[in-house]
This record gives C-alpha cells, sequence and structure tokens, in this order.
C-alpha cells in the first residue's frame, strides 16, 4: 500500500463506493417510477476505470462505447455483445458486425453504416437486424440558448430538418430484413436544463408520429446533472422525459435507454492532491502541489473547482479540523499551482485563506468523470485510483503508473 506518514500518497483519485452506489439507486428508482422499461448503459468514456466498469456490470448496467478500444475493454470485462449500446460516427466494422449479429444495440450515425447495413442484409437474408438511427436537430429551434455550439448545429447524427433523417429512414426501409428500432436523442446542451429533455422527447414523438415508426426503444443518452444537490437530479429529468414519451409510446413495448457518465461517478470521486512548496512574491504565494491541471481539466484554464483543504497539524501529523485552522495566518491571496513546468498551470486563488503549508491536502471534489482517463502522459504518468469499500476497507483499483508501463511496446534499438 502506498503510504506516507500513514496517509495514502498524493496524488491520487479517490472513489467512495457508498456515493457511487447511492447515485445508482437513484438513477434506477427514478427510472423505475417514471417509466419501468429501461436500460441503464454506462458512458465508457466517461470514465473507463476497469474496477468501475465490472461494479456497473454487475449492477446490471450496459456498457456505452464509441470506439473498438472501449469494445475491446468491455468485453474483456464480461459484457456481451447483447449488453454493448454502439455508438459513433467512427465504428469498426468488426465490432459493429458483432454487437448488430449478437442483438445489442447499435446507433447508426454515418453515412458509411448504411452501406453496411445494406451489404448485412443481402449477406444474411435469413436474419433480421433492428438498428437505431441517431437524429441531428436544431435544438435552440426548440429552445433558444440550449444547444452547446452556441446556436449552431452539432455534428452528430442524421439531419432531421433537411431530410437526410428521413432518406435514411427510407433507405433501411427498403432492406427487406432490417427495421428503424430506435432513436438516439442525445444532443450536446449549453445548460443540461430538465427542459431540453423534455423537448428532445418530444421531438422523438415527432418523428416516430411523423414516420411512423413502431420502436423498441428510444435512447436519450447522458449529460444530466449529478453528483450535487443544488442542481437538478434523475428524478427531474425522467420525469419530464416520461411525460412526452407517454404521449406516444408505451412503456410496455418501447424501452427508454439512458447513458449517463459523469452525473453517476461525480459525487463520489475526488482527487487528492499534496501542498509540497510555497513561494513568496511581492503579488502573494504560490503554493505548489503534486497534482495538476493536467489531472482535473487539460482541455481549457478553469480557474474555478469545487474544492476543499485538510491542513496538517505540525506537531501530530494529523489533519487539523475546521475549529484548529482558525488559528493559522490569513493571508490575502495564495495562488494553488500545479506540478509540471508550464506557466498556466495554476488552478485557482485562495482569498483571505488560513496560510498553507507543505503537508496541507486540497482535495478537489466531484473529479473523477473523464479525469481519470483524460489525463495525458505528459511529465508526469497516470495517478493511483484508490477505493473506499462500502465496509471502510481500501482497494487500490489502479496503481500510479511508472516507466515500466509507459515503455511497454516501444522500441529504440
Amino acid at each position: 500500500m502506498e503510504k506516507e506518514n500513514g496517509r495514502l500518497q498524493t496524488p491520487y483519485y479517490f472513489i467512495r463506493e457508498k456515493e457511487l452506489q447511492y447515485d445508482v439507486d437513484l438513477l434506477k428508482n427514478a427510472l423505475e417510477d417514471n417509466w419501468g422499461n429501461y436500460i441503464c448503459s454506462y458512458s465508457v468514456k466517461t470514465n473507463s476505470l476497469p474496477w468501475l466498469l465490472t461494479y456497473l456490470r454487475k449492477q446490471g448496467f450496459y456498457a456505452e462505447v464509441v470506439s473498438e478500444a472501449e469494445y475491446d475493454i468491455a468485453v474483456r470485462l464480461g459484457y456481451s455483445n447483447k449488453e454493448i449500446v454502439y455508438n459513433s460516427p467512427y465504428k469498426h466494422r468488426k465490432a459493429w458486425e458483432k454487437v448488430l449479429l449478437e442483438e445489442g444495440y447499435v446507433n447508426l450515425d454515418s453515412s458509411y453504416e448504411l452501406d453496411w447495413m445494406k451489404e448485412m442484409s443481402e449477406h444474411y437474408p435469413q436474419r433480421e437486424f433492428r438498428v437505431g438511427l441517431r437524429v441531428n436537430c436544431l435544438l435552440d429551434q426548440l429552445l433558444p440558448g440550449a444547444q452547446t455550439t452556441g446556436g449552431k448545429r452539432g455534428r452528430f447524427g442524421y439531419c432531421y430538418e433537411n431530410g437526410v433523417l428521413k432518406e435514411a429512414i427510407e433507405k433501411l426501409r427498403r432492406l427487406p430484413n432490417v427495421k428503424v428500432a430506435g432513436l438516439h436523442m442525445h444532443t450536446s446542451t449549453q445548460t443540461r436544463a430538465v427542459e431540453i429533455y423534455g423537448a428532445l422527447a418530444g421531438m422523438a414523438v415527432q418523428i416516430a408520429r411523423e414516420y411512423a415508426l413502431e420502436l423498441d426503444y428510444v435512447d436519450m443518452g447522458g449529460g444530466y446533472f449529478g453528483g450535487t444537490d443544488d442542481m437538478p437530479s434523475y428524478p427531474d429529468y425522467f420525469k419530464a422525459i416520461g411525460k412526452e414519451l407517454k404521449k406516444f409510446f408505451d412503456p410496455q413495448k418501447t424501452k427508454l435507454i439512458v447513458e449517463p457518465g459523469v452525473s453517476l461517478i461525480s459525487r463520489a470521486s475526488s482527487f487528492i492532491t499534496g501542498v509540497i512548496d510555497v513561494k513568496t512574491v511581492p503579488e502573494g504565494k504560490f503554493v505548489v502541489t503534486d497534482g495538476s491541471r493536467v489531472n482535473l481539466n487539460p482541455m481549457t484554464a478553469r480557474h474555478s473547482y469545487p474544492h476543499h483543504m485538510e491542513y496538517k497539524n505540525e506537531q501530530t501529523g494529523e489533519m487539523v479540523t475546521d475549529a484548529q485552522k482558525a488559528a493559522r495566518e490569513l493571508l490575502p491571496s495564495q495562488w494553488i499551482c500545479g506540478s509540471t513546468c508550464m506557466e498556466h498551470d495554476k488552478l485557482f486563488e485562495v482569498v483571505e485563506g488560513p496560510v498553507l503549508k507543505p503537508g496541507d491536502r486540497i482535495v478537489y471534489d466531484r473529479a473523477g468523470g473523464y479525469t481519470i482517463c483524460l489525463t495525458p502522459l505528459f511529465i508526469h504518468y497516470f495517478p493511483a485510483v484508490w477505493v473506499e469499500k462500502k465496509d471502510g476497507s481500501l482497494f487500490q483499483a489502479r496503481e500510479a503508473w511508472t516507466n515500466d508501463e509507459y515503455l511497454q511496446k516501444n522500441h529504440w534499438e
């Protein structure tokens, strides 16, 4: 066990199983109450940690994958092809065929997939194929300001407004053994508002009516808020979705598929870093930590992260409580910095806060969705991941990477 002075050695990610189970139960109960006939399919791209994928498989989740690598890891970890939901504009033919032939869920997204379906129809004339279509619609026409791209159209799926979706439906209908069995409605949004999901469910109803589709499923995707009590949660979303879908679909005949990712893991996960140095400059203090921006948000320059501090008692080595920390001097400005050699690796400013010292810890709350697997191999490698089990014991789900892992499959002579 990697420990330093009796504590886990920083930096590391930390997952609390009790809190993960809380959100799993919240999701399932909301779906049960508002639809009843559903599939929870976890978004593998959000956090592909093998421990997590295995945990969710045991909870009855399917795996939503968007690449050959994600498909492969899901299968290696025990998911059957029937338990795969395959999305993505770039699909691997062999994986696509396996999921399709073994009656998993394939949501077509691209023109070449329509050609593949024609080939499959001809090659397997005795088989019946049931596929979904990802819908591209301009959400801003339904709810102004909702589209994440600032009013511009997203790049995924078949466009409803210009007739491309209609053409895709007609092409598939000309194949005698292929049925349009599902609609995939996931659309990136700016606000994650409940009303957006109700509007998308309403669009699924409109399309099904317009093209006389008898659907096995409607896939509402992911993108929900989660992990915080001051925002909408699963009961709010699925009440709105169920209300709209019931205007046309029968829950006994049409499944509701959901693909949560960040909303499922955020509450349960944190990133823990340690203070290793403090530098004094005329403008204040630079607090150097062993974590980094690349571990939290490598794509943007955020300066706001949910977090809390843990202060080390210099006499006992234990962490100082909130009451004890009041005895520390308050400083007007302390910039929390990362460990990389990039000038912009400054995470956030502490204003009028207790002085931070080496040995203190900064805990980034709700940091595990995307960040665990999106962390680049830049300067430092992947940190360890620890899981606190329901009984309070600790389990190391991933060891910190070293050059032993990095040098695999590299050749230099």
